[in-house]
């Protein structure tokens, strides 16, 4: 008996991976054609060709395609996340800013990946929200490193929201008008940014 128990476990651990590898594997073949074009465009019959899965097996574990979206868009905010978290020298939320801005011109515009050719494609309203809001989720956890030196004006998740949605609409812009700043221009800018208004040496 114990060993029909233990045959059982091993049965449904094997069935938990071919799940999660299936939803993988769609959640990656929609970004992947999210690169090249809008969400609405993409037919589930296209993406189950793509990924070479039958739609059956599609239905299995998404309503429709825009479930299938909402599942993927949580691993962009993952990725986005730890992008946008790393460990740096900062010593101060000026420092933190220019940097954190910094690695945004970096992200949107280097070789113009996976995310940009997204963003490109889709402006989706859960697309750009699940950016913003990873990009914002990045800045209160880096900004939050500066509590114990400093007092803040306001509450974080409002700061973060508001520098957030300033680097999304930056970046759209950039994205829509590619060759009217070079990213070297663009990085000169970061001299100008600050934030030291909402952070007070205690």
């Amino acid at each position: 008996m114990k060993n029909h128990t233990q045959k059982e476990k091993i049965m449904a651990y094997k069935e938990d991976l071919r799940i999660i590898r299936t939803r993988k594997l769609l959640s990656n073949t929609l970004l992947g054609m999210m690169e090249e074009d809008s969400i609405e465009k993409i037919s589930v019959i296209d993406l189950c060709s793509k990924a070479m899965v039958n739609r059956a097996t599609f239905y299995a574990h998404f309503e429709d395609k825009y479930h299938l979206l909402s599942f993927a868009l949580e691993e962009l905010k993952d990725e986005l996340y730890a992008q946008f978290t790393k460990d740096s020298k900062a010593t101060t939320p000026d420092e933190m800013m220019k940097l954190l801005v910094t690695m945004a011109i970096e992200f949107f515009t280097e070789e113009r990946g996976h995310v940009s050719r997204i963003l490109i494609n889709n402006r989706n309203g859960k697309v750009i929200a699940t950016v913003q809001d990873s990009i914002a989720q990045s800045l209160r956890y880096q900004f939050s490193k500066f509590r114990e030196n400093y007092d803040i004006k306001v509450p974080l998740h409002i700061l973060a929201a508001f520098v957030a949605g300033g680097l999304i609409n930056s970046a759209l812009y950039c994205l829509d008008n590619p060759d009217k700043h070079s990213k070297e221009e663009l990085l000169s800018y970061t001299n100008f940014v600050s934030v030291s208004n909402y952070f007070v040496k205690k």
